[in-house]
């Protein structure tokens, strides 16, 4: 008798690779590591000698507990992009690394679903330069070693954004303001692109204000919230919520500096034309023409003169 074993074993091999792949899947989803930090970002302005104290609150959000560690670092934007280079030591500055201190250990066991408030202070010393200085706390979270090959980790970290006031400029402009040409339905989207020709990070404040083709004022959108750094240039983003929109519209975006002037401003010109309520107004207007062809032949009214 022959027995047909091929089919067999091909099963045989796929089952076993099936195990090893949810096995290695169990392995990797076991050694999920999660942090979450708040706030993610200090922006402050210290006289040299000055000092500044804050917190932030730190979760294990991992699936088991995990190696903690912390370190501090500077960083430097990169001319002409967003991009930033985190290094050990910023070249030709006074380094805010040096000007940071964690309190308590910077590194310990960090158990699952725990929650830490962790405390610095930041010290400016007397021979701070006047413009900006940048810096970040980064928080790295390792899982425990168990014996096995495989080691997951992850790294969140806070900026720590300085100024120091003296010789310093604050200025910039809008490179570009764009919105599509075309607007079928709301939201409208904007981008600014903001260039800082100063020597400090810049947050852009202002609005963008929205009028219809009549010249009446029908919308404003807050600019805010965002930081470019010195050198850097940036795209912002933006959104209007309106109801309805239809016909040409006109956005002008201006920006102003930290006295309340005026510092820049683009303006930009949209169409907007829902289709779907252009549709939905023809076939409404449609539907009424045959009901009253309907209705006009088949009503007859007779008017009898005694």
């Amino acid at each position: 008798m022959t027995i047909a074993w091929r089919p067999y074993f091909y099963v045989a091999v796929f089952l076993s690779l099936a195990i090893f792949v949810a096995l290695s899947f169990s392995t990797l989803a076991k050694a999920f590591v999660g942090l979450k930090i708040q706030p993610v970002k200090v922006s402050e302005t210290l006289n040299p000698g000055q000092s500044y104290k804050g917190s932030i609150n730190l979760t294990n959000e991992s699936d088991e507990d995990v190696n903690l560690t912390i370190s501090v670092q500077d960083f430097i934007p990169l001319a002409g992009s967003e991009t930033i280079q985190f290094v050990e030591r910023a070249p030709g500055v006074t380094t805010v690394k040096d000007w940071i201190d964690v309190v308590g250990p910077m590194s310990f066991i960090f158990t699952k679903g725990e929650s830490r408030r962790i405390e610095y202070s930041i010290n400016a010393p007397e021979t701070a330069d006047p413009g900006g200085h940048f810096g970040a706390i980064f928080f790295k979270g390792t899982a425990k070693d168990s014996g096995e090959q495989l080691k997951i980790g992850t790294q969140i970290g806070m900026l720590v954004l300085i100024t120091v006031p003296g010789n310093r400029i604050q200025k910039g402009h809008i490179l570009d303001f764009s919105v599509p040409a075309f607007v079928e339905k709301p939201p409208v989207d904007f981008t600014l692109r903001f260039e800082n020709t100063g020597t400090v990070h810049f947050e852009p404040k202002g609005e963008i204000i929205i009028t219809n083709m009549l010249g009446q004022r029908v919308g404003e959108v807050p600019i805010e919230g965002q930081v470019v750094l010195p050198t850097g240039i940036k795209d912002l983003h933006f959104a209007w919520h309106p109801a309805f929109i239809f016909g040409k519209y006109i956005a002008k975006a201006t920006i102003y500096d930290g006295e309340g002037d005026q510092l820049t401003s683009e303006s930009v010109g949209f169409w907007a034309f829902q289709i779907g309520y252009v549709i939905s107004f023809f076939v409404v207007v449609l539907l009424l023409y045959v009901l009253l062809r309907f209705i006009r032949r088949r009503l007859k009214i007779s008017v009898s003169l005694k």
